[in-house]
């Protein structure tokens, strides 16, 4: 279970942390403004989340979509309003 620490305390211990994951193995979750924002683990453990191999394995073996995906996809881009050519034509800013 990985220790949860605030992003200032990170900050102001870092070097007591790697030693932490370096030789006691130990896993951090940083937080800021109360949101994780990363994790700190030892370099060769995986973090929490899914590697490289599971998300191949998962594209290669799991559902495929079905014959009428490509038309479905066609039909919600055409059904969709275009974006603007100038993302700044709406801006509140006034331009110089």
């Amino acid at each position: 279970m990985a220790r949860r620490i605030t992003s200032t305390e990170a900050a102001r211990r870092w070097s007591e942390i790697l030693d932490a994951v370096e030789h006691r193995r130990e896993e951090f979750v940083v937080e800021r403004h109360g949101r994780d924002v990363a994790a700190v683990a030892p370099a060769d453990r995986a973090p929490s989340g899914a590697t490289w191999r599971d998300v191949l394995e998962l594209l290669e073996t799991g559902p495929r979509p079905d014959e009428a995906f490509a038309s479905d996809m066609r039909r919600v881009r055409r059904t969709r309003p275009s974006l603007p050519k100038d993302p700044w034509v709406r801006s509140s800013t006034p331009r110089s």
